[in-house]
């Protein structure tokens, strides 16, 4: 029986050391899988945290960079040779709000509702239009043979105004009040455009190039007439452009703050 005993022994003891030793390798495994894991996720949260900061960062560099910032209001007044301390006197007390926003007021009774808008000698045009639309408005201004009728103008035009529900230009002449608004331009001129403008606008920046166009070809029958009328809704610092180019004003020099203002904004 012993030597029975003896010899069933070995059978049985390489299957016991068979599976002690397959128990260690799967916890070694399932301890690399945890390590690996642990190290995945702290690795995770580290560049989440990396990418939140740096976006926190960017977003509060690109504020502080923007062009109409506060701060670079004032230095563009500086550069333009403006009495510093009275220009920034000026803007930060808020003295210029009232013009501003009396601009927005006329210009939303006008059916003003976005920018650049702009009124040919009282006649609607809404939006970055290319020149020659402008031209076609001034040169029948001009010729004495501007009418409020929408097909007595080109067919390019016409579909523009033939909607009333979604008119781009709008014959119909209406009263403009210039009042003391910032004017470019000889005081007998034949055409008034009336530009009711934001600063901070993308379709005004776009628009600028035309207007100094304008200037360039009619300067004797075209003058200009800039109101103030900031999106400030989606224009944060539309506001403080507009009142930093009437502080401009007070010293004589809006429209070079002005020409300043949207050279940069288009470079930007």
């Amino acid at each position: 029986m012993s030597k029975t005993t003896n010899m069933a022994n070995p059978k049985e003891k390489p299957t016991v050391e068979a599976l002690i030793t397959r128990l260690g390798q799967q916890f070694n495994l399932i301890a690399v899988l945890i390590i690996a894991l642990f190290l995945f996720q702290a690795y995770t949260f580290y560049k989440v945290k990396t990418i939140e900061k740096t976006g926190v960062t960017a977003g509060a560099q690109q504020q502080a960079e923007s062009p109409l910032s506060q701060e670079k209001l004032i230095s563009y007044a500086e550069e333009l040779k403006l009495d510093k301390k009275k220009f920034e006197q000026c803007l930060t007390s808020g003295e210029q709000k009232q013009i501003v926003t009396a601009d927005t007021s006329q210009g939303a009774k006008l059916g003003v509702q976005g920018t650049p808008g702009f009124f040919i000698n009282g006649r609607f045009l809404a939006g970055a239009f290319p020149f020659e639309a402008f031209k076609e408005i001034i040169d029948k201004e001009i010729a004495g043979t501007a009418t409020n009728v929408c097909t007595d103008y080109s067919e390019e035009m016409q579909q523009y105004c033939s909607d009333p529900e979604n008119q781009g230009f709008k014959p119909e002449a209406v009263a403009v009040d210039v009042g003391n608004s910032p004017v470019r331009g000889k005081a007998d001129a034949k055409v008034t455009i009336v530009e009711f403008s934001d600063f901070e606008c993308p379709f005004c920046i776009r628009a600028f190039p035309t207007v100094k166009q304008i200037q360039k070809e009619y300067p004797n029958d075209v003058k200009i007439v800039y109101k103030h009328f900031p999106l400030t809704s989606i224009h944060p610092h539309a506001q403080a452009a507009a009142e930093a180019s009437m502080c401009a004003a007070e010293q004589g020099k809006f429209w070079e703050y002005h020409d300043k203002l949207f050279t940069l904004e288009a470079q930007g």
